[in-house]
């Protein structure tokens, strides 16, 4: 079973989990609310490792899915909101200690881990990723003083000033470093996806610590220049379309070909 971790507001998890289903694979959408009144969470470190074990009620206990899809942006404290001020603040720290915790531990296949920063997994500040991306070998704009300082998208808006008029704007669909459907990014941009810039891709996404990760990376495309323009651990999946869906369910079934244990112990009844 896949598993798809979101908040209730992601346009993007509910068109995963609808194309799952519509293919006949079992699919669990399990919101930060769902996850904020679950009957019971557990989390156990001894000499045997960590185990997590979260119950959702009506048979549905996440401890061992065979494929998990992070998306996750809020801690689960939906259950809190009327709370006076000062319980609700203890608690939602205690809930996100927790579920930082129990998915970096989850086993089996997860993209994505989470990091201190971001529940949903790699997202690290925009000067940072502007550096590690020229590093990479990515064209990246020129950022004035002030560039990161207001602005929403910083890069994006750099980028779409420096490409100029005819520029167009692409959103690339990574998986573990590698873009998902390139025929379709190479219509979306009106050019071939370039080898050098597929491979700075990988390069960058490793650096950035999302080499088993899937993210977006924002691209602005001018007169043979692709311009980086932003990462976010949230892609727009429906840009990629089933070849997502595809990747994720090979992604999930090989690493269950090499394992002696299921997959999805204990996901449903």
């Amino acid at each position: 079973m896949v598993v798809v971790l979101c908040d209730v507001e992601d346009d993007a998890a509910l068109w995963l989990s609808a194309r799952l289903r519509a293919l006949g694979e079992p699919c669990a959408l399990v919101t930060s609310g769902l996850l904020s009144f679950a009957r019971h969470r557990e989390l156990r470190l001894d000499r045997a490792g960590v185990r997590g074990v979260v119950d959702l009620g009506d048979g549905l206990v996440l401890s061992r899915p065979g494929l998990v899809v992070n998306r996750l942006v809020s801690p689960p404290v939906t259950a809190w909101q009327w709370a006076r001020s000062d319980e609700r603040d203890y608690a939602g720290a205690e809930l996100a200690a927790f579920t930082l915790s129990w998915l970096a531990a989850l086993p089996g296949v997860m993209r994505n881990r989470p990091t201190p920063t971001c529940l949903a997994g790699p997202s690290p500040h925009p000067l940072r990723t502007a550096v590690l991306a020229r590093r990479a070998g990515l064209d990246v704009p020129d950022l004035g003083a002030g560039a990161l300082t207001g602005a929403p998208h910083p890069l994006l808006e750099a980028a779409v000033r420096q490409a100029g008029a005819g520029a167009r704007a692409v959103h690339l669909v990574v998986l573990d470093g590698l873009v998902v459907d390139p025929e379709g990014v190479a219509r979306r941009a009106g050019a071939p996806l370039p080898a050098d810039v597929a491979a700075a891709v990988t390069r960058f996404t490793t650096a950035v610590g999302a080499a088993e990760a899937l993210v977006g990376l924002d691209v602005v495309v001018d007169s043979g220049r692709w311009w980086f323009a932003g990462l976010t651990p949230l892609p727009d999946l429906a840009t990629a379309g089933d070849a997502v869906v595809r990747a994720l369910l090979a992604l999930g079934g090989r690493a269950a070909a090499g394992s002696s244990e299921p997959a999805a112990e204990e996901v449903g009844v």
